[in-house]
């Protein structure tokens, strides 16, 4: 299991690298915020065109992918509506746990993983081409819709489109995927360059935001919601994706793949839309924190009743 070691190791060295930055105050009393602003509005649509243009129908159209969209989805769907039914959080808290609880970390994680554990970074790209080409765009959407007042109506809709890029970023990645168009490399390279941004900034914005928090502090009132998102993410979203992978057909190293790949954290990118939209940050920020810690644990346990 040194290659799940490793890949922990890169994001929490990019992490701790900002952490520091935030005892120091290098980056000034606004780093965070420029931080968060340039991977929500510029380097992550990058990322997602490029990833999208990269990819290969087959790949989009995949038993992995299934999965991965699958299991992501019902266990989104399933925190909704379990918290609906039995708290009184609704609005952005609601919107919220759910994301935070069934969005993989599956690209600055995920290829790591893919590369030591399962030896193969293609493992990694069904689950990323769901959650760019479709799950990104559905949770920022439903992040505008309960936060911004013009979000109500036919209009209402249309102004959440244009005011994420990320859904348009998807929408062009998609549409010239399935359209088989090669964009020209010279005009790939600049989105390519943003879009390696994207990570790192994630990963310093995080580490900038523990610098002077209280992870699970009482007063936030989100303990609750935190170890539910957390557990949802670590254990019911790595059995979710057995069962599905099972019922396509998936056995032995197939099926074991898909499940490593749902055990993922909760990506960075979930707290960066919670502060791109003010929305419960410190439920994303705490949730990310321990599913990336527990997430050791729950691998190294898939890969005991493994075998591997």
């Amino acid at each position: 299991m040194s290659g799940v070691l490793a890949g922990f190791f890169i994001v929490w060295s990019i992490i701790g690298v900002g952490w520091i930055a935030g005892r120091t105050g290098i980056l000034g009393p606004h780093g965070r915020y420029v931080l968060n602003r340039s991977t929500f509005f510029l380097c992550s649509p990058a990322l997602v065109l490029v990833g999208l243009l990269d990819s290969e129908l087959a790949e989009i159209f995949s038993a992995p992918m299934a999965v991965a969209g699958i299991s992501g989805l019902l266990t989104g769907a399933l925190l909704l509506i379990g918290i609906r039914l039995f708290t009184k959080r609704r609005g952005a808290e609601l919107v919220v746990t759910a994301i935070s609880g069934s969005v993989v970390n599956g690209a600055n994680m995920g290829f790591p993983i893919a590369a030591y554990v399962l030896g193969d970074i293609s493992h990694a790209l069904p689950v990323i081409l769901f959650q760019q080409a479709i799950y990104t765009p559905l949770y920022l959407f439903a992040l505008h819709h309960v936060t911004q007042k013009d979000a109500q109506g036919p209009a209402g809709i249309l102004r959440s489109i244009g005011a994420n890029p990320t859904i348009i970023a998807a929408a062009v990645g998609v549409t010239l995927a399935l359209l088989h168009v090669r964009v020209p490399q010279v005009v790939l390279d600049p989105f390519q360059s943003l879009g390696d941004m994207a990570i790192p900034a994630m990963l310093l914005a995080y580490g900038l935001s523990l610098y002077g928090s209280k992870p699970l502090a009482k007063d936030d009132g989100y303990r609750g919601l935190i170890a539910v998102a957390s557990s949802a993410k670590l254990l019911a979203m790595p059995v979710i994706a057995l069962g599905v992978g099972l019922a396509l057909g998936l056995r032995g190293a197939g099926l074991y793949e898909v499940v490593v790949m749902a055990a993922l954290p909760t990506a960075q990118n979930v707290f960066v839309a919670a502060a791109r939209y003010r929305a419960a940050e410190n439920l994303a920020r705490d949730t990310v924190l321990i599913t990336t810690i527990g997430t050791v644990l729950v691998l190294l346990l898939i890969s005991g009743v493994a075998g591997i």
